[in-house]
């Protein structure tokens, strides 16, 4: 009897041990698959990751510009053309302070932004009015995004599937901003005038077990003007060598 009872024990210890080092080899192999399969889709991962991070400094750099530039913004402020008696320019003045107070008030307007959804606190920005569709639950986390697995293979039937990948960020520095006026021809006599303001937003795009660095550069109208210059008189000779050579009058 007592050999019997001895029997079933070792052979319910040897049934156990089987199902468990056979659940064990599963979970390995199923780790390993996802483990080899996402260092090889990382790549695409992290690109779909950067193009929502795009989206949301976008769509925060457009609010800067409705909230910011907008409201303060006076062209007569930023370019002052002098004319002469008979209306042509003289000289063009830039008004520096006023071009550098509102970059930098839109610059620090996009950088609270993003720190306020880089730590999760959006109930500080209107995020409802920014036209991104992201539940507000994983904003209050500081989840931007989720990639779902079956993205990365390109295929409809399989764009839902699997586990998703949260995607968050880091803002990396402070937002530098840099000036650039541009000028170039405008029909026949006319001079555009342009002041650029551009913000160079420099972001680490993190998902589970792999990050990457991502900088942007977004430009920003601040002034655009027409200024009308002389109309130029020319006379064309007989000339034998061309019939196309000109000589101005003046």
């Amino acid at each position: 009897m007592k050999q019997t009872i001895t029997y079933y024990k070792k052979n319910n210890f040897n049934v156990i041990r089987k199902l468990t080092l056979i659940t064990l080899s599963i979970f390995i192999c199923v780790t390993l698959t996802f483990h080899i399969s996402a260092k090889l889709l990382y790549p695409t991962f992290l690109n779909y990751a950067k193009m929502q991070t795009n989206k949301l400094s976008t769509a925060l750099v457009n609010k800067a510009v409705q909230t910011t530039i907008l409201t303060d913004l006076e062209k007569d402020e930023i370019i002052k053309v002098k004319y002469q008696e008979n209306g042509i320019a003289s000289s063009i003045e830039f008004n520096t302070y006023v071009i550098n107070k509102i970059t930098s008030k839109a610059a620090n307007s996009v950088y609270s932004n993003l720190k306020y959804i880089e730590e999760g606190n959006i109930e500080h920005i209107e995020y409802d009015r920014l036209g991104l569709e992201v539940d507000t639950n994983l904003l209050s986390k500081g989840i931007i995004y989720e990639i779902p697995y079956g993205m990365a293979f390109h295929n409809a039937l399989l764009a839902n599937f699997g586990p998703k990948l949260p995607v968050r960020f880091t803002v990396l520095g402070e937002i530098t901003s840099f000036i650039e006026s541009r000028v170039s021809q405008y029909g026949i006599n006319n001079a555009l005038i342009e002041v650029v303001a551009t913000l160079k937003i420099k972001m680490q795009v993190v998902i589970p077990l792999a990050a990457a660095d991502n900088e942007m550069n977004y430009e920003i109208p601040i002034a655009i003007k027409v200024v009308t210059g002389m109309v130029p008189t020319y006379y064309q000779g007989n000339n034998a060598l061309s019939d196309n050579f000109v000589i101005p009058i003046k």
